[in-house]
């Protein structure tokens, strides 16, 4: 697989998750192999534009981690494009937009999952990213804001049409958070909709939970959290 220029050896990513995967835990992962691309925690580009030396460390990788992201999340266009430049300065192989997290602090910022709620400030800011870098931009997202406000197919669409590189998607919504189950067919129906790579996400927590969903549905690939977590 390739996410624009990047390829990819497995079609199995490493999710981020705040607080759990920092370096050497992906450094870890990678040693155990199988792994085709790593995600930072999510690293706040206020923080990136700002210098803050806490930030910063959020943003660090080793040449093992190699194809490695960095996860972002804001909301404003304009320094989500710095932010984007800083990491591309950095030497990471691709920048991801966080737009899936449901936690309050991030969303009431306009950012996380909160884009999802504003599709065309959400196309804003990914355009603005993908005219200010020559890595690939990609986009990490729900199902929806919740069930009233489905709308993933759309936005992956959107954030195609904006210069994103590929998507995944987390089979939930914000409302949901982790109860419930991943709407598989809803991640089918994105990977349909757009011709970027899409990565599915939710509910694989063991190997053969992982390689059913790339054999036996629309994805590129898995990205794969929390069953990491508890068996790399």
């Amino acid at each position: 697989m390739k996410i624009g220029p990047v390829s990819l050896d497995h079609d199995y990513a490493l999710a981020p998750m705040a607080g759990m995967t920092d370096t050497a835990f992906r450094r870890l992962v990678k040693r155990i192999g199988g792994c085709g691309l790593v995600v930072t925690e999510m690293v706040s580009s206020e923080g990136l534009v700002r210098g803050i030396d806490r930030t910063l460390k959020y943003a660090e990788y080793t040449e093992a981690e190699r194809p490695v992201s960095i996860q972002i999340f804001g909301g404003d266009p304009t320094k989500m494009a710095s932010a984007a430049q800083i990491v591309e300065r950095m030497g990471a192989d691709i920048v991801d937009v966080n737009m899936g997290c449901p936690v309050p602090k991030i969303a009431k910022h306009n950012a996380g999952c909160s884009l999802m709620r504003n599709p065309s400030h959400a196309a804003t800011v990914v355009r603005s990213m993908s005219k200010a870098v020559s890595i690939p931009v990609t986009v990490k997202m729900r199902a929806g804001w919740d069930d009233d406000t489905i709308n993933a197919p759309t936005m992956a669409r959107m954030m195609e049409d904006s210069g994103a590189a590929a998507v995944a998607v987390h089979g939930r919504t914000a409302k949901q958070s982790y109860k419930g189950s991943s709407d598989w067919s809803l991640i089918d129906k994105v990977a349909s909709t757009v011709s970027i790579p899409v990565f599915g996400s939710g509910d694989c927590v063991t190997p053969e939970q992982v390689v059913d969903r790339v054999s036996n549905s629309e994805v590129s690939g898995v990205l794969v959290g929390r069953g990491a977590l508890r068996n790399p």
